[in-house]
């Protein structure tokens, strides 16, 4: 289960990680520098017109326009559990499965970076709005099970692939859903 924490913890701070680089870059300017052997000439530059071919914008993750509407739910959620941010999760909260024993001050966090940004999703995609505990939508016992899915993929199935550069290589809702719903099969 401890295992299963820090994966889950892992997962959500590489969503957080990904997110804060990509609002870090200040709009107009150049994209951070690539190896030149991976560059493709035919490609105009980032930015430019016809850069983003219309079959590439199908692919692209759309903008987070809930992102505001999120941080407001996540920051009344904080406000009322103040006093009790590290407690375990299910000490505070109802109906706690996947994430017990992480802090629950972390908790809202990790719906709202991990989960939500990740999918481009209002929290209600899968909660009941103030009704947090209820199992009314099936999207909360699926994304339960997808979580389960990426523990297996990155404790099991992942140390297996041999010659990854990465020491501890990791996969995470944003790698397939990439701020969408339906997870990206294609680019």
């Amino acid at each position: 289960m401890l295992r299963r924490m820090f994966a889950f913890a892992a997962i959500a701070y590489l969503a957080v990680s990904a997110s804060l680089a990509a609002r870090s870059q200040v709009p107009g300017s150049a994209p951070p520098a690539r190896d030149s052997s991976a560059a493709r000439p035919s490609m105009p530059p980032p930015g430019s017109p016809g850069a983003n071919p219309p079959a590439m914008r199908a692919a692209m993750a759309p903008p987070d326009s809930f992102a505001a509407e999120r941080d407001s739910l996540m920051n009344d959620v904080l406000e009322k559990i103040a006093g009790r941010e590290n407690a375990p999760a299910e000490s505070v909260f109802k109906n706690i499965r996947l994430l017990k024993g992480v802090p629950a001050g972390r908790l809202p966090r990790i719906m709202n970076f991990g989960f939500g940004r990740s999918l481009g999703v209002r929290c209600r995609h899968c909660h009941v709005e103030g009704h947090w505990d209820a199992e009314d939508k099936p999207q909360k016992q699926i994304a339960r099970d997808m979580s389960e899915m990426l523990h297996t993929i990155n404790t099991e199935l992942l140390p297996k692939v041999k010659n990854l550069k990465s020491e501890h290589p990791t996969v995470n809702c944003t790698t397939c859903h990439r701020g969408a719903v339906k997870p990206a099969l294609n680019l």
